[in-house]
């Protein structure tokens, strides 16, 4: 059977991958947000992953509101991206653990989660941006699970969260022996379109953290019902979502880790980096 040994929550934020966009933020902030990430390279690249599962967000550049699933899973031989051309960050293909995505899906449909798939699914900079960081190489297979956390209707906090943990009965039921690493990408808070673009929550970032630092998650679905999360964290702070599907699917013996945090005006986004350990 296989089983989770690491996960990693983190910021997608394209400026991360684009020069000279990674460049504008100060200097401290930039290395310190590089060196989370660097820290969270360190811990997966210690748990020996033989795949990633990897909670994202589309920016309707794959889906739109003629499909707009609540949780769409890449099940192809490979990924490759962005599905933006016009993106300027560095374009990669990554196998995809096709086998673990479909076992995904039929156990959703047997127990409570309707999964879409896709043969055909293209990388966003959701998974590009995080996934230079963490496996630069590209050697590690993954599972894309794109999350709506773009436009209504999206599914709740709770859900995602329980989604998560759904996930990881999964991974313990797969007939293989591997070693699964958990990534969610998105957010922290930001505001994407006028008048508020750049705008920032950093006091809403840093209890967020603490709160999935803590195992405190029940703390976050009593605070932000429905849409309330949008009106504080922004409407890009939905993608807290992918955070919390990565809570969800930790084992009780993982050990939770702020690795940085920064509200970095210039990239206009709360960028934060946390990871799960044994």
């Amino acid at each position: 059977m296989a089983e989770i040994v690491a996960g990693v929550a983190c910021s997608h934020v394209p400026f991360l991958a684009m020069h000279p966009g990674f460049e504008y933020a100060e200097e401290g902030q930039r290395n310190r947000v590089t060196a989370g990430f660097a820290r969270a390279r360190e811990l997966l690249e210690a748990a020996r992953p033989d795949a990633i599962v990897i909670f994202s967000t589309d920016h309707f550049d794959r889906c739109f509101f003629d499909n707009l699933p609540a949780f769409l899973v890449g099940v192809g031989d490979e990924a490759a991206g962005p599905a933006t051309p016009t993106l300027p960050i560095p374009r990669a293909r990554v196998a995809v653990a096709g086998a673990l995505g479909r076992f995904v899906v039929s156990e959703g449909m047997e127990g409570g989660v309707d999964f879409a798939l896709s043969e055909e699914l293209a990388l966003d900079h959701a998974e590009i941006v995080p996934l230079s960081f963490l496996t630069p190489r590209w050697d590690v297979p993954i599972v894309p699970i794109v999350v709506n956390a773009f436009a209504a209707p999206m599914p709740s906090l709770r859900r995602c969260h329980d989604v998560g943990a759904f996930v990881a009965g999964c991974v313990a039921r797969f007939a293989q022996p591997w070693r699964v690493a958990v990534v969610g990408t998105g957010g922290l808070s930001h505001w994407v379109g006028p008048p508020e673009t750049g705008k920032i929550n950093a006091e809403f970032d840093r209890w967020f953290l603490e709160r999935l630092a803590r195992r405190e998650v029940e703390q976050v679905f009593a605070k932000y019902p429905r849409n309330e999360l949008e009106r504080v964290a922004g409407n890009g702070g939905n993608e807290v979502r992918d955070w919390l599907a990565v809570a969800g699917a930790m084992p009780p013996g993982m050990r939770a880790e702020v690795l940085a945090y920064e509200p970095v005006a210039q990239w206009a986004t709360g960028t934060g980096v946390m990871a799960w350990s044994a």
